[in-house]
């Protein structure tokens, strides 16, 4: 696209001018349907309509003001009833804003009467809706037919509504030549700024000083084009020596009587043309010599001039002044001012080109930089888009690197708690092995020495060595079935607690009941039995009770081991702080958040009540 763009014109600089263009009423809804019609007065074949924003200035806040978003383009004739040829539809989507650059739409010789521009979504400003359009041109072969609707005035220019007055807004100012993009310019340098008579004093100045050209024969003339001049050492005065007012003459013959044609009011005094193209239609007048004569000079500097880059004459769809004599009242041929410079074909910067060619490169252009417009949208948004997906890449490469790094964490937790585990498995074993079997050897050693000796001290004590080993054996028994095994399953707890109450309590009638108790930790489990069996050492060595109820309960998250013996009893109170035995359970049933609660009496018996949570 950027290769194609250099084959196109380039944009023309904006050029500024009282006469914007027309306006509709504003609207407070956007779907507001609003048209122009321009009415030719006569059928007319058209090769295109070229739709133009209006140019900078009054109230133009930006490029492409009120240029409609979505709009239709049609050929109708003469009368209302006529069939309708819809040219060109955009109702469906909106259409891009073209800013200052021509919308060139094709009409391939189709017959018109009329034609139409009704917009049916409008141009948004602030918080109300309008359309607005430049200028209209009707081109047909070189020519711009909208001229010919600025003679007829504007009854032939008829819209829906129209806000504001000429010279600024006005429905006849979409005809007038005035537009944004100037005159028709190539890329060809100029090498002379056009015609110009002598400068002379106010006083000195000839009264109606002039200009003709000689077209060599009699021809049909269908209109004249003038081109202001408009030279470097100006550069500020757009339209320099373009007289105030003027007119057109057309005679058969140097002493002929002329044809005269009024200066169109887009080329008048009340509105000054700038660069633009100012055309005056002749109506088929057929002349030799064309004459463009002043009625009011042009002032500068306090000197009277009449200045014009290029004067063309169009008969049978061609300029047919091209090289032809040109004839002054006064003149200069000096500084690239000559009298041929007025029929040369440039104005006073570049060459002067085919409206049709031009307009088509420009609209082309305007099509091409709003595509690569688009394309370029489209990679900040595919830009946006990697960064974005980037952005997400990027963190879910750290979510990758946490949880790979978690687990690694959670393997090695688990790789050490499996060799803790087979650690504990190691030593359980070994304590079962090693000390159990020693233990077990004492055991024989004393039940031999126990055979062998004679009642007295020595059998004593024997006999409490040997009860001495069987009690470490059995605790020894317990804390490896509790280190072997991480959780029990089902009622291992529960048969446990029956092995432990059968082996110590015995010669006291005991019950144990037990509900089914599961997922119980290891810790907790382990300070259960431990409590469990300081309980019962209590209750044998100090209770002197003949019968004792064990209960061990689970319920909404709370394990409760309830011991019951009809002993002696004890006051709590007196006992507090002057054992160790009581003061465990309290230690240990405090590490998990637990309680021991104590109730007895002399002679009453004692309940002793452990609570603990069941969960972590």
């Amino acid at each position: 696209m950027e290769n194609k763009l250099q084959t196109l014109p380039p944009a023309p600089l904006p050029q500024a001018t009282q006469r914007l263009g027309w306006h509709s009423h504003y609207s407070s809804t956007q779907d507001t349907v609003e048209w122009i019609e321009l009415n030719l007065g006569r059928t007319e074949r058209l090769d295109a309509v070229v739709l133009i924003a209006p140019p900078p200035g009054a109230g133009v806040k930006e490029a492409g003001y009120g240029f409609p978003l979505r709009f239709r383009v049609e050929l109708l004739g003469e009368g209302d009833d006529s069939q309708r040829i819809i040219l060109a539809d955009y109702t469906a989507n909106d259409f891009a804003n073209p800013g200052l650059l021509p919308v060139f739409i094709p009409a391939e010789g189709r017959m018109a009467h009329k034609v139409r521009i009704t917009a049916t979504r409008l141009f948004h400003e602030d918080r109300r809706y309008l359309f607005a359009l430049g200028e209209v041109m009707l081109l047909q072969g070189g020519r711009n037919l909208g001229a010919e609707v600025e003679v007829l005035g504007p009854p032939y220019a008829h819209a829906s509504s129209s806000q504001g007055t000429r010279p600024d807004w006005g429905r006849i100012n979409i005809v007038d030549g005035h537009s944004a993009l100037g005159p028709p310019l190539g890329e060809k340098p100029s090498p002379t700024f056009g015609f110009r008579s002598k400068p002379t004093s106010e006083v000195l100045s000839v009264q109606n000083p002039w200009v003709t050209i000689d077209l060599g024969a009699v021809r049909p003339v269908e209109e004249v084009r003038l081109f202001p001049a408009h030279p470097p050492q100006f550069a500020h005065s757009h339209g320099y020596g373009f007289p105030v007012k003027y007119q057109i003459e057309l005679s058969l013959s140097a002493d002929d009587s002329p044809v005269i044609f009024s200066a169109p009011q887009s080329g008048s005094y009340t509105a000054v043309p700038g660069d633009n193209v100012v055309t005056v239609i002749t109506d088929q007048t057929s002349a030799r010599f064309v004459r463009l004569k002043v009625l009011e000079p042009h002032v500068s500097n306090g000197s009277v001039v009449l200045a014009m880059a290029e004067m063309q004459v169009w008969s049978g769809g061609q300029n047919i002044a091209m090289g032809k004599p040109v004839l002054a009242s006064a003149h200069t041929e000096v500084d690239g001012w000559s009298n041929a410079a007025l029929v040369d074909g440039f104005t006073s910067s570049r060459e002067i080109v085919d409206w049709t060619d031009w307009l088509t490169g420009l609209s082309r252009r305007r099509e091409t930089e709003q595509g690569l417009a688009r394309l370029d949208e489209r990679q900040v948004a595919i830009m946006a888009d990697l960064k974005n997906l980037g952005w997400w890449g990027l963190g879910a490469f750290f979510l990758m690197l946490i949880l790979a790094l978690l687990t690694a964490y959670f393997r090695q937790r688990l790789a050490r708690r499996k060799e803790m585990e087979e650690l504990r498995q190691r030593i359980s074993q070994d304590l079962h092995d090693e000390i159990g079997s020693s233990l077990g050897s004492i055991m024989l050693i004393s039940d031999e020495a126990l055979s062998m000796a004679s009642e007295g001290e020595l059998g004593q004590d024997l006999q409490e060595i040997r009860e001495t080993a069987r009690q470490t054996m059995d605790s020894m028994r317990d804390i490896v079935r509790l280190a072997q095994t991480g959780s029990y399953g089902g009622d291992d707890l529960p048969a446990h607690m029956r092995e432990i109450a059968d082996r110590m309590l015995r010669g006291i009638s005991h019950r144990l009941t037990a509900d089914e108790i599961s997922g119980l930790p290891m810790d907790r489990r382990r300070d259960l039995v431990l409590m469990f069996k300081e309980t019962l050492h209590n209750l044998v060595r100090h209770a002197k009770a003949s019968k004792a109820e064990i209960q061990l309960k689970q319920s909404r998250g709370t394990l409760m081991l309830t011991i019951r013996d009809d002993g002696c009893g004890f006051s709590p109170a007196k006992v507090q702080g002057q054992g160790m035995g009581l003061t465990n359970l309290q230690r240990r049933a405090d590490k998990h958040g637990g309680s021991v609660e104590i109730t007895s009496a002399s002679g009453h018996g004692t309940t002793i009540c452990i609570t603990l949570p069941h969960h972590g």
